[in-house]
């Protein structure tokens, strides 16, 4: 599924494409001539046209020719409106609404993305109008609501689908070898020294971190925590892995200063159990399980319209992301 504020984003980025136009950056306008219609409600080319530019950013490389880059843009842009327009027009139907209240909500926690620099300031840098913007957040934010209505019917995933899952990917809840750490670190070699020696002499590893580390752990008298491999720098690593349990590792020198590690505890490689994992198990099911009932309805939903592509265009979408084909007819200007 398309991520339901992939247009939000996008109407913030740069129009690369200027150049490109013949018709120039027009918004859509009563009787222009129409790239598609869905059900009998014209996608105008302004609207085709934006987007594109809009998406420009997401997908060019340098090393790309930039006519290749339109013809994918193209593909994509046609058919990701023919099924949002598909979408709006059957949460119309259904009496999906987002209410003023809702979309003002959502606004202000995209403003506090934009740190220093107001929201409406960077849509005029980026040559958007700020209603066409807003219109754009609530399409989305009703595109949101249908996928939530739509997948109430696709039911709960089952004990016996979990096991299934658990039993077949055994390889994905293997967890590596781990050591429980605590620290102490220190600005200077020498007193890092002298607090080695005190430790061998049988003062407490503990103790001593939470009276003279410099380190945040120090609160909790030296405490760093477990980690698996490639969570540590690797000279902490390096010396970690190779003590023994209840040892303290010799001097370790990093950018943070002068480093004693005792190693509290060592866990060896192995698997989460079910029980562990059931409630991860199910969260991954139970998303996949909506998707795919989603994108079946959607699919249904395609098949059962009328979807009518202007005959210059009619080439361009002839499969989507299923590889199923689009039910297109052509038809020539409006």
């Amino acid at each position: 599924m398309k991520n339901p504020l992939s247009r939000v984003t996008a109407v913030l980025t740069t129009c690369l494409l200027l150049s490109f136009l013949s018709l120039g950056c027009n918004r859509q306008k009563e009787g222009e001539e129409a790239v598609a219609w869905v059900n009998g409600e014209p996608i105008r080319f302004s609207l085709f046209w934006d987007e594109i530019k809009n998406r420009y950013n997401e997908v060019a490389e340098a090393s790309s020719p930039q006519q290749d880059v339109l013809l994918v843009l193209k593909k994509k842009v046609l058919s990701d409106l023919i099924r949002e327009r598909l979408l709006l027009q059957e949460a119309s139907k259904r009496g999906v609404r987002v209410t003023d209240d809702a979309l003002d909500a959502r606004i202000e926690q995209i403003r506090g993305k934009y740190t220093g620099s107001p929201l409406r300031k960077s849509l005029i840098e980026h040559s958007m109008d700020y209603e066409q913007w807003r219109q754009a957040l609530r399409e989305n934010m009703i595109m949101e609501a249908l996928f939530a209505a739509v997948v109430q019917q696709a039911g709960k995933v089952a004990d016996q689908e979990i096991s299934q899952y658990y039993s077949s990917h055994l390889d994905e809840f293997l967890i590596p070898e781990s050591v429980q750490l605590n620290q102490i670190v220190v600005k200077s070699r020498s007193t890092a020294k002298r607090l080695l020696r005190r430790i061998r002499k049988g003062e407490s590893f503990e103790a001593l971190a939470a009276k003279h580390s410099i380190g945040p752990e120090r609160e909790d008298a030296g405490r760093l925590g477990t980690y698996q491999r490639g969570e540590l720098p690797v000279k902490l690593e390096e010396a970690a892995f190779s003590t023994p349990t209840g040892k303290v590792t010799s001097l370790v020198e990093t950018q943070h200063g002068f480093h004693l590690l005792k190693v509290v505890r060592r866990i060896p490689p192995h698997v989460r159990s079910l029980e562990d994992a059931r409630e991860d198990i199910l969260t991954k099911l139970s998303v996949e399980k909506k998707q795919d009932f989603y994108d079946n309805w959607v699919e249904r939903l395609v098949q059962s319209s009328d979807i009518r592509v202007h005959a210059s265009l009619v080439q361009l979408v002839v499969k989507k992301e299923s590889t199923q084909p689009l039910p297109l007819q052509e038809r020539g200007k409006p």
